[in-house]
């Protein structure tokens, strides 16, 4: 049964390869990504946004990093390092992202011609 779901920006193709890596990990079948607008609002590129299934309730950050490292038994050896506070910001600022150089570079782009 799924119980969170991650929302990424469509055309974010660092947040497609971390939606892959996600669910090749995710043998306990617990976790489903989306393109699709969360609850909260329209996503920046770069961003991403996690939901409890169950409660609706909407996580960012190094809260949502904390989320999905709980679903997925191999990213349990990451949940200590969210207690050094240098860390979670880090974590936190990579999650909430927006826009940046490697979803820049990453991203499919139409051409003007």
């Amino acid at each position: 049964m799924k119980r969170i779901r991650i929302y990424r920006h469509p055309d974010c193709a660092k947040c497609a390869r971390y939606a892959k890596m996600h669910r090749a990990l995710d043998w306990l079948n617990r976790i489903v990504t989306t393109t699709g607008t969360p609850p909260s609002g329209p996503l920046r590129l770069g961003q991403i946004v996690v939901e409890e299934v169950r409660t609706g309730e909407i996580h960012r950050g190094a809260e949502a990093f904390a989320l999905i490292c709980r679903q997925v038994p191999l990213y349990w050896p990451f949940l200590p390092l969210l207690a050094v506070p240098a860390l979670r910001r880090a974590i936190a600022r990579e999650i909430n992202a927006g826009e940046d150089e490697s979803c820049q570079s990453g991203a499919t782009v139409a051409s003007p011609r």
